[in-house]
């Protein structure tokens, strides 16, 4: 009976013993591993890259392209739509006549939707497609000034509630992408 008490003991001794040297580690390397947050303005760091501004003028370019095709189609529909008018005003206009009318208007009023909808899909593909370099840029100069710096996490200045001055970062990426 003694030895199991004695035994239990021990056990209990070598726990408490793990226990404190867990602590001591999980102390000792938060403190050497200290985690550092900082912040970029991405916004500002990226209208003021380099080729940007051809860019942000090829996707105007493109969007008033398809635009103006909307327009035209719009145009269509408003002259189908004043002649329907004027039939169905006539009282010599037969009801087949109006009703094939009709549905031209109803195909022309979906085609315009549909248009409308892969307008804005196109654009904002191509916007991808034209500032993905820009982007991936920039996220390279970060990840190389929160190396250098020995940041954990860098943040974007629109996410936060609150940043200090200190933690501002954004100089120091426009100076890695040669901005200035």
């Amino acid at each position: 009976m003694i030895n199991i008490m004695s035994y239990k003991l021990q056990v209990t001794s070598y726990i408490r013993f793990l226990f404190s040297v867990f602590c001591f580690l999980l102390f000792s390397f938060n403190v050497s591993a200290q985690t550092k947050f900082g912040h970029v303005d991405y916004g500002e760091i990226i209208k003021n890259m380099s080729g940007i501004d051809s860019v942000q003028t090829v996707i105007t370019n493109y969007a008033t392209e398809l635009q103006a095709i909307g327009q035209q189609m719009e145009k269509e529909f408003q002259e189908k739509y004043a002649a329907f008018e004027t039939l169905s005003a006539s009282p010599n206009t037969a009801p087949a006549i109006l009703k094939i009318r009709q549905d031209e208007l109803q195909a022309i009023y979906k085609r315009i939707q549909e248009f409308s909808q892969s307008m804005e899909m196109e654009v904002r593909d191509k916007q991808t497609e034209l500032l993905e370099p820009f982007q991936n840029k920039l996220l390279e100069a970060i990840k190389k000034v929160a190396k250098a710096h020995n940041y954990t996490y860098i943040f974007d200045i629109t996410t936060l509630q609150f940043s200090s001055p200190n933690d501002d970062l954004t100089t120091l990426v426009k100076a890695e992408l040669g901005i200035k």
